[in-house]
């Protein structure tokens, strides 16, 4: 048996242990609405304005710089 065999057989062995409700648990996990607007906020401005924070405090001499 190769390693392909031995894959095919472990997801058909898998998809056999799965119970009625499974499908549905991840069909309503795919679907779950989020807004484009929230993660650029929380992913992209957010971050960027708390780094130029930092380094304006850092340049202002008002923190240290830490060490770790």
């Amino acid at each position: 048996m190769n390693r392909a065999d031995a894959m095919k057989d472990s997801a058909d062995a898998a998809s056999h242990d799965r119970g009625p409700g499974d499908e549905s648990v991840v069909r309503v996990a795919s679907t779950a609405p989020w807004d484009p607007y929230e993660v650029w906020l929380t992913r992209v401005k957010q971050p960027r304005e708390r780094a130029a924070h930092v380094a304006a405090a850092r340049a202002s001499g008002r923190t240290k710089a830490r060490r770790d």
